[in-house]
């Protein structure tokens, strides 16, 4: 407690604004060059964004020098080019040729930019590898960008933007303990070995392989790309679901700013709490070297009561930072080096016995649980000739620590007198790449490289008998290892056509040991795989873009002691097709994504339960999925926005392993056949103060947790309401939001103790009605 409440205070005087220093005058060093270079040095230095429409022609620019708004150093290097810069974004721009080119001019310098295309800016993404524009990507991707609806980026995390994110679920458990899914791919609600079906990714590097993702804080992040559908391509093995990745704010050269932010909020069942983030960048060396620091805190009230024990059992701590250097050596270049920690622990579980309305359980004990991640990253980018070279390498650790009250099932393990069981894990990705990608603007468009990924997962359950004594039952130690080569381009072919595609050859191997009582197991296995994918696209103009893409990932497999006749459980693969829709309507006020999508899942791994609690990995069939989903983002005037997004589908297990048809309704697990969101925002102004009122809801219908025989529970749909309202007068913000306006007393997650579970019935409450008042100053 002491270790959060010190780091509530030291984050409180640091600063967090995600770009509000890119408007401002920064020091900027451009020498004489290539206009691509220098194009990515004002990127490097800035941490600005473009993309391209037109293929940059290979001239010489102007050096630009001295103390200026990144605009003015676009408009300096632009001037006397046939290319122009158009602003679609905060901090992104779109460059296009201009109609006719311009004479050289003397004197100062004059803003050669176009005023916004649309109220509705645009997004430089950069999830596929390559720099694009949102609204042109001719695939299902979805973008979550914090904005004034958003909780405070210490109070925000991966469920936060499930909320603006369809298609995406986040099991309920409890954070840094939940497993994600995207379009129905869901494999299993428990937290086993199987390698996850979404792939977790921190700017250019993979955090997790078959852990949980650890529930990170979006502090000072630019967004979050969410991609959907199979990735294997690009991102290997595991994408079956799609991509999950997190876009931070880089160090910008020669800028000193930040901002702080704190916030208090009360449960209407529950205790007090509270965060403070901020970040502070500041330069090393002038217009050569800047480091951008990150830190947060953040304590919850809970609202689970343990039954004789205190009420608010469930609380949590969460404390956190990152430290992000950048350099630019030399023209075109930048190196990047990040450090980032996270400590969060809940002092209880937040499960209990009976549905409805009550918020407390019987306990012989507390479950505490606690989780710690470490993330060390490198990036190079720079040119190479025309070309530009990215090297990235990150390195991650995360340990988990669970305790289960055995005092329900107190013979499931057949250990007498045990009361307790202790689940310990160790979890380690080290994520290799090197790649090359065209120069912008070229016709054909496209990424090649090669990439190297180390897993290590170890495991050690121990069963508390006594006071104080622990006797070791379950131990795990996988090594798994995939060394790939891989590409993936589009090109033009004719008229408004575009062809686009990748393939991704890999050699997969892994060294599993599993010992318990009923079943040590132990082996190795590596196999050669090739994962393609292929779209074909139709330009609509300034429309927008349809499309239809086919695309594939794939698993490998591992042991499985129930299997008595192989002790495995074999490779599993999706393969998906997808017809979409990108357009913008209505003068460029309306954007609508749109997509069917149709899911084959072969060989599907699931995680299930054994007879003793215990946790393995089978083959449990093959799997369906269809389904529909659609967003829009409304602007209908000046200070009106409406956002709606809506999920239908149907993913269902079809077949047992030997091929035996499976009854209808065997869903999968935790995926709504339908879900609904809907935003309502205000711009007003009073004076000198602006003013945003929000209102939103969103929908999720009935779930499973599991198609298991026994398991097979259902939670009912239920809708939350929030609104809240923020007021601007800068430098100074001041939100107050309200989440779980009615105070919804609904069940979202029909699990909690693995080793109670089957005789029990279990239920997670939804959080109950918070306030909250968010103060907050840039600088």
């Amino acid at each position: 407690m002491r270790y959060c409440w010190a780091a509530l205070a030291t984050s409180a005087l640091l600063a967090t604004s995600p770009a509000a220093a890119r408007d401002a005058a920064v020091s900027i060093a451009i020498p004489p060059g290539n206009l691509t270079d220098a194009l990515a040095s004002l990127a490097a230095q800035t941490g600005i964004s473009f993309g391209y429409d037109a293929a940059l022609p290979p001239l010489r620019v102007r050096g630009v020098n001295g103390r200026m708004s990144p605009h003015d150093a676009i408009d300096r290097l632009l001037r006397d080019t046939p290319i122009k810069a158009v602003r679609i974004g905060p901090s992104a721009f779109r460059l296009v040729r201009r109609q006719h080119s311009p004479r050289p001019v003397s004197g100062g310098p004059a803003l050669v930019m176009d005023s916004p295309a649309s109220p509705q800016p645009d997004i430089i993404i950069t999830g596929r590898k390559l720099p694009e524009m949102l609204s042109r990507v001719p695939a299902p991707i979805a973008v979550y960008v914090p904005d004034s609806t958003a909780p405070a980026g210490a109070e925000s995390g991966q469920r936060e933007v499930a909320r603006s994110v369809d298609g995406l679920v986040v099991a309920g458990r409890d954070e840094g303990s939940d497993r994600t899914f995207i379009r129905g791919l869901a494999d299993s609600p428990f937290n086993g070995f199987s390698q996850t079906t979404v792939s977790v990714q921190v700017d250019d590097g993979r955090i997790t392989y078959d852990a949980p993702e650890p529930a990170l804080r979006l502090v000072d992040v630019a967004r979050v790309e969410v991609l959907k559908g199979p990735q294997g391509p690009l991102y290997g093995t595991g994408a079956l679901g799609g991509v999950y990745r997190i876009v931070t704010n880089r160090p910008i050269l020669g800028d000193v700013s930040g901002a702080a932010a704190f916030s208090l909020n009360v449960l209407s069942d529950g205790g007090p709490g509270g965060s403070a983030e901020g970040v502070l960048n500041l330069p090393l060396v002038t217009d050569a070297a800047a480091i951008r620091l990150v830190g947060y805190a953040a304590l919850g009230g809970g609202w689970i009561d343990d039954r004789p024990a205190p009420d608010d059992a469930n609380r949590k701590t969460l404390a956190g930072g990152r430290a992000s250097l950048r350099i630019a050596p030399a023209a075109g270049w930048s190196i990047d080096l990040t450090g980032a920690i996270q400590h969060r622990a809940s002092a209880d579980s937040q499960y209990v016995y009976r549905a409805g309305e009550d918020l407390a359980r019987p306990a012989a004990m507390r479950e505490p649980s606690a989780t710690d991640f470490r993330l060390a990253q490198f990036r190079a980018e720079g040119p190479i000739g025309r070309l530009q070279l990215v090297i990235a390498t990150s390195q991650t650790w995360q340990d988990q620590n669970d305790l289960f009250d055995l005092s329900f099932a107190p013979d499931v393990l057949g250990i007498p007198g045990a009361v307790a069981w202790r689940d310990r894990r160790s979890y380690g990705v080290f994520d290799q790449e090197v790649r090359l990608v065209s120069a912008p603007g070229d016709r054909f468009a496209w990424t090649a490289g090669l990439s190297y990924l180390s897993a290590t997962t170890k495991a050690e359950g121990d069963a508390q008998v006594g006071p104080a004594s622990w006797t070791p039952y379950f131990t795990l130690h996988r090594r798994a290892t995939e060394t790939a080569v891989f590409a993936d381009g589009s090109l033009p072919i004719g008229g408004r056509l575009t062809l686009a595609g990748g393939f991704r050859i890999f050699r997969s191997a892994a060294e599993d040991e599993r010992t318990e009582p009923s079943a040590p197991k132990a082996g190795a296995r590596g196999l050669t795989g090739f994962t393609p994918n292929l779209s074909l696209s139709y330009d609509l103009g300034a429309s927008g873009t349809i499309y239809a893409r086919i695309a594939t990932a794939f698993r490998p497999g591992g042991l499985d002691p129930g299997n008595a006749r192989t002790g495995r459980y074999q490779a599993d693969e999706v393969r998906n097709l997808d017809l979409g829709a990108r357009l913008r309507l209505a003068g460029d006020r309306l954007s609508l994504d749109t997509a069917l999508y149709v899911a084959q899942w072969r060989d599907m791994q699931s995680d299930y339960l054994e007879a003793n609690g215990l946790i393995a990995t089978r083959n449990a069939g093959d799997a369906f999925v269809l389904g529909l989903e659609s967003s829009l983002d409304w602007r209908p005037s000046a200070s009106w926005r409406f956002r709606a997004g809506m999920t239908v589908q149907r993913a269902r297990l079809q077949t047992a392993p030997d091929g035996t048809r499976l009854p209808k309704d065997r869903r999968l697990p935790i995926t709504p056949d339908i879900a609904y969101r809907m935003t309502a925002e205000r711009s007003v102004r009073l004076g000198g103060m602006e003013l945003r009122p929000y209102a939103g809801i969103n929908f999720t219908g009935s779930t499973r947790l599991s198609f298991d025989d026994g398991l097979d529970r259902r939670t009912d749909g239920y809708a939350i309401l929030r609104a809240g309202a923020t007021a601007i007068l800068s430098p100074l913000t001041v939100r107050f939001d309200v989440d779980n306006l009615l105070d919804t007393r609904a069940d979202t997650f029909a699990y909690g103790n693995p080793f109670s579970v089957r005789a029990l019935p279990q239920y997670t409450p939804l959080r109950p009605r918070m306030f909250s008042v968010t103060l907050s100053r840039e600088f």
